[in-house]
């Protein structure tokens, strides 16, 4: 059996945030731990659902630009720790302290999408308890500030997932690895969170894992010839295109190469009637451009880059790969999309039209008398994922997430040990230093709307 904050059952949508806030001051009720060492042999198992079961969102991704390599390590096999009850802690920043009614209508606004990921990590906690779960969760508002009072409240825990904040989030993962606490990130993407630090991990991509999906995605379709990197005369493009002819050199192993073509743009040719692209255009010939800028101040950049492809490309097929941002732009049009044929990398993305996706969405207007937004889902692929593989695999479940195979209701999880240092991971076959989800989907438009490709 699971405990956690009651919710009432039946709130209309102006209402439903008011509770889901007040909630979280509720002490949920905990069992008494009993610890159970398991030696046996276990196998996976997948049990229907009654609900949606597990598959994508809108990215809203704050990235350190660090750059690193990423390979794959030893097995280590862990010794097997389940319990009779997990004690799970949820850290959310609510800010009770600023509490403003009208913000949680607000359909962007922190507040709004916060109450949303909670109301979906409700729905599958309440799923995982009808499969045999016993979890004891805890929801704490995160605040702002110093969070270690609260950590000081958790050292008999089995799992904290977030907080928001980036130091917060820092003080925890260092909390967890002193304590041996799981520590899940939900929300943030960085390589500077953890270091030697096997009980963190990041479900989200980092930046770099972005850059491999699209290079590897152009390079099993077309040839490195065809490929063009796009940027500006500045450092920061310089250092992702960099990371591009690494990560292309890598795939086709050609080491110390530079696989794919260069091309500089000339920023005054975007505003006049200069030529942007008069270097690459071959009558007949196909061409893929990469475009590694990914922030919403590099918006202006890649809109005056796809209007001016999508002039001088003339007849000539072109396919353009390229960030969240894409999508995200009020100024790029899906016009662009068809006639670039634009590829834009996704960590999470709702199908709307998927049976599954629909169902949820029926369901949780139907509990909850509101709209699930794109942060509901999120909340509940987080919480099904996490859940099932604690319950299967236990306290160490951690080391086994690479053998989840299931898609849930946004994407599938790739979650793999990250090594920083390249000696340590030549030299130290065991050394982790955190988890990452790498999974990561291409994102086109086909038949008047965007699909998975």
């Amino acid at each position: 059996m699971t405990s956690v904050q009651n919710l009432q059952q039946q709130l209309s949508g102006n209402r439903i945030f008011l509770f889901l806030f007040l909630s979280i001051f509720l002490v949920s009720s905990c069992k008494t731990k009993k610890t159970v060492v398991d030696n046996r042999g276990k196998t996976q198992t997948t049990v229907p659902s009654t609900r949606p079961g597990p598959k994508s969102k809108v990215d809203t991704i704050r990235w350190t630009e660090t750059i690193l390599e990423n390979e794959d390590v030893a097995v280590i096999d862990e010794p097997v720790e389940y319990k009779s009850n997990y004690k799970i802690a949820l850290l959310i920043p609510f800010e009770s302290n600023r509490y403003e009614p009208r913000q949680f209508q607000i359909p962007e606004s922190k507040e709004n999408r916060f109450a949303n990921y909670y109301s979906g990590v409700k729905l599958a906690l309440e799923e995982l308890d009808a499969e045999g779960a016993n979890f004891s969760v805890q929801v704490m508002d995160s605040g702002v500030g110093n969070i270690k009072p609260k950590l000081d409240r958790l050292k008999d825990y089995d799992l904290i997932i977030g907080p928001y904040s980036r130091d917060q989030l820092k003080e925890t993962a260092s909390f967890c690895k002193k304590n041996e606490i799981v520590n899940v990130s939900p929300w943030q993407a960085s390589s500077r969170i953890a270091e030697d630090n096997p009980y963190h991990i990041q479900l989200r991509p980092n930046q770099t894992a972005y850059y491999d999906a699209m290079v590897m995605d152009a390079l099993e379709k077309y040839n490195a010839s065809q490929i063009w990197m796009v940027g500006r005369d500045d450092s920061k493009d310089k250092g992702r295109i960099n990371y591009f002819q690494q990560s292309a050199a890598a795939i086709l192993n050609k080491p110390n190469s530079k696989p794919l073509n260069e091309y500089t743009v000339d920023l005054d040719s975007l505003i006049n009637d200069a030529l942007t692209y008069d270097e690459i255009f071959v009558e007949g010939q196909e061409n893929v451009f990469l475009f590694p800028q990914w922030s919403s101040e590099d918006e202006p950049f890649l809109y005056d880059c796809l209007r001016k492809l999508a002039i001088e490309k003339g007849l000539n097929k072109v396919i353009v790969y390229g960030m969240p941002v894409l999508i995200d732009s009020d100024k790029i049009s899906y016009d662009y999309f068809q006639n670039l044929d634009i590829h834009a990398t996704r960590a999470k993305w709702v199908d709307r039209n998927d049976p599954d996706v629909k169902a949820f969405r029926k369901y949780y207007f139907e509990r909850y008398n509101a709209l699930a937004e794109d942060d509901a889902l999120d909340g509940y692929d987080m919480m099904m994922f996490i859940g099932k593989n604690l319950m299967k695999d236990g306290k160490t479940f951690q080391h086994k997430l690479d053998q989840d195979q299931s898609r849930y209701l946004q994407t599938s999880f790739d979650i793999q040990k990250v090594v920083l240092s390249e000696e340590e991971r030549l030299d130290n076959f065991n050394k982790i230093d955190y988890f990452e989800n790498r999974k990561l989907d291409i994102i086109r438009f086909r038949k008047d709307r965007l699909i998975r490709d």
